[in-house]
């Protein structure tokens, strides 16, 4: 058994799947320890032979859309103790699973999931920027203790940069594979907020694309995300 699985859904990613590939060669933690499982999600393009060529282990065509559904697919052919979310367009830092690992050494018992932010390293716009640090700072923060201290469900997490227990994803059996896309990062924290602890570090940032900003409008990506959370978190 491996220490940690990385888990990474694709759906046409042969412009970003690279980079995140290569950023996972370059941590700092034991390569014999970890495992990159890529799930294509009825990709179209080269994503998959891409994902070979630059080190995943395993590459899983799962033909059913949506990004739970993709990761739980991964999931289930993977092996390793902690299992680790990332996005095809996020790349993490040198010290990211180490990180994740050390948390889970601190604390098996009552920490149930590890989240960090997204990073939007290529969308310059100063208000773009004030909007990441007002997030990650202050309102998902004052979220999570809200939503998942005082309401019992599950605080803020993202999908796409995340790590849990294999015991825990058993003891929920699986994630919810209901939700395509919008939905599926609440309908995780609610869930694994259920059984305890979930740390949401600032520290352990991702950089990501804000190419849906760009495509979408920053105004109506946000009413999505906002609406959407909520709609699962209050039902």
């Amino acid at each position: 058994m491996k220490k940690i699985s990385v888990i990474i859904p694709a759906y046409n990613e042969e412009q970003y799947i690279a980079d995140t590939l290569d950023a996972l060669s370059r941590q700092d933690f034991n390569r014999e320890d970890f495992e990159i499982i890529v799930v294509d999600n009825a990709s179209t393009d080269l994503t998959s032979s891409i994902a070979r060529v630059h080190g995943a282990d395993e590459v899983i065509f799962e033909s059913r859309k949506g990004t739970n559904r993709a990761r739980q697919t991964g999931v289930e052919q993977s092996n390793g103790e902690i299992v680790a979310f990332l996005d095809a367009d996020c790349e993490p830092g040198d010290q990211w699973l180490s990180r994740i690992w050390e948390y889970f050494q601190q604390d098996r018992r009552r920490l149930v999931a590890v989240a960090g932010p997204y990073d939007y390293t290529d969308d310059p716009r100063l208000h773009f920027m004030i909007f990441q640090r007002m997030a990650w700072h202050v309102v998902f923060p004052f979220m999570s203790l809200l939503m998942g201290r005082v309401f019992r469900r599950g605080g803020v997490m993202l999908g796409g940069n995340f790590a849990t227990q294999r015991k825990t994803l058993n003891a929920l059996n699986g994630l919810d594979t209901s939700y395509e896309f919008f939905g599926d990062d609440a309908s995780i924290a609610r869930r694994f907020g259920t059984l305890g602890y979930v740390k949401l570090d600032s520290s352990l940032s991702v950089e990501s694309s804000a190419r849906r900003y760009q495509r979408e409008g920053f105004i109506r990506t946000n009413w999505n995300y906002t609406r959407n959370y909520f709609k699962v978190m209050m039902r």
